[in-house]
This record gives C-alpha cells, structure tokens and sequence, in this order.
C-alpha cells in the first residue's frame, strides 16, 4: 500500500514521459555543452539532427530526448538551469555531482520521477522491503490512477512500459542497482557535495529563507531528510560556501555569494 500517493485533484499528473528516455546522463552531458545560450528546444534538436550527434538515432528519437527530456528539465525557466549546468559541465568532470544534478532536474520537471522517490521508494524503505520490482512499480500506479494522478486511464501494458521506464531512471540515476533481470536493490544514496551546494545557493536565489532552503521539499528527491541537509550544508560551511548556524526551528545562512552565477563559478573552482 502507498500510503503517501497524492489523492484526488492534481494539478501536475503523470505522463508517460520518463518511458521516451530514462535518466539520458551522457546524452545530457553532450546536450549541454552542444547547447548555444538561449537557443530553443526545436533549434537544438535539427543542429543535432544535422551534425548527427546522437549516433545512429532517428530524427523522431533525437527530438523525443531533446524536446520531451531536455528542454523540460534544463530548458525551463527560460535556459537559465541550462547555462548554470554548462558552465559547470564545461569545467568540472563530469561525476555524481552531474548525475545527482541531472536527479534533481528531471524530478522537478516531471512529478511521476518525483513521487517514485519520495512515495514510492521511500515507503518501500520504510516497510523495510530491499528491493523492488516492475510489479510493485505497477502497482504504485494503479493505486496513483485511482487517487485521480493521471489524466485520463492509462492501458496495463501502458503502466508496465512506464514501470520499467521509472525503474529504469531510478537505477540509472543511482538510487537502484541496475541488474534488470532481478528485482532492483535499493541502494544507499546521498548526493554529492557539490550538488548539496548548487542546490542550497538554488534555493536561496529563488527567494527562499534560510529556513524555507534547510527544510524544502526538494531535498526528499535526493532522500535527504532535515538532519541529514543540515549536516551536509554545516559541513561545507567549513569550504567557506557560507556560514551555518542551526539551533531548534531557527536557521541562519550567511551567504558568501551574490548571485547564482557567482556562486556556479565557485562551485566550478572548489575543491570538495
């Protein structure tokens, strides 16, 4: 039983999105740093098509990944994830601070990504389960169409498509072992500094308090709960990203950058 599926009235319903590409890091990787600023989906998408940068993949492919998978991920609102993460795409090796980023923003473009964590992985962990399996991912959707989270009803060969595809992303993005011939081990996660920083100046710029950016929701995508981002934004206040200070429900940041950008060119430089 999942407990925690959203009821009734949605206003973000599923899609069968995450089944058209999973979690896509080297196609994203290779995106980005293709990717001119301001440039749009579509433009992407036929300069890609043109040069035949995605290998041998079909022209409906080639705009599936970038116009249903990257431009709602880093496209929106108006480039502005696109230029933070090329820049560090550009200057930094691409490690689990790519693919936790890459985490965050497929999970904040497309909620069905997003409850398979917060909902339906944590309440697997939570009854105390290792693994999971296409099935029980089939299930968590059809008790979802029954709270009222998709639509219109989806077909049972739909929801097993989607399944795999969520499985699929959740084991790439490193939450799942990536056996899919077994049922998939739930792994241990948690994301790399770099990523903790991005996010918490993220946070911050998009007009959070200090408060509202130690206990936002977003942090459940990467299955960190309020100790645990309080222990990891204290730590990196020691690599001089800010000053942390925490006491009960009060929290203070002082921040040692005045700008997202200025802050990515930190993030670009650091050493953690």
């Amino acid at each position: 039983m999942m407990s925690s599926v959203m009821a009734k009235t949605v206003s973000d319903p599923y899609t069968i999105r995450i089944s058209k590409g999973a979690a896509l890091l080297p196609e994203t990787r290779m995106l980005l740093r293709e990717w001119k600023v301001d440039e749009d989906a579509a433009s992407l998408a036929e300069r890609v098509l043109e040069a035949d940068l995605l290998g041998k993949a079909t022209a409906r492919r080639v705009r599936d990944i970038v116009q249903r998978c990257f431009a709602p991920r880093l496209l929106s609102p108006a480039g502005c994830p696109a230029r933070h993460m090329k820049r560090l795409v550009e200057n930094r090796s691409s490690n689990d601070w790519f693919r936790d980023l890459c985490l965050l923003y497929s999970a904040r473009a497309d909620r069905l990504l997003r409850d398979s964590i917060t909902v339906f992985l944590t309440d697997a962990i939570n009854e105390g389960r290792l693994s999971v399996t296409v099935d029980t991912a089939t299930a968590f959707l059809c008790e979802a169409e029954e709270k009222g989270m998709m639509e219109s009803p989806w077909a049972a060969e739909t929801k097993k498509k989607v399944s795999r595809g969520v499985l699929k992303a959740l084991a790439e993005f490193g939450l799942l072992s990536t056996n899919s011939r077994k049922p998939r081990e739930i792994l241990s996660f948690r994301p790399h500094p770099i990523a903790v920083a991005y996010l918490a100046y993220d946070l911050h710029f998009s007009g959070k308090s200090d408060a509202g950016v130690a206990s936002h929701q977003d942090w459940s995508i990467w299955q960190c709960n309020k100790a645990v981002v309080r222990e990891s934004l204290d730590e990196l206040s020691r690599h001089g990203l800010w000053v942390f200070q925490a006491a009960g429900n009060v929290v203070r940041i002082t921040w040692n950058a005045s700008t997202m950008e200025e802050a990515v060119d930190v993030l670009v430089g650091i050493n953690i």
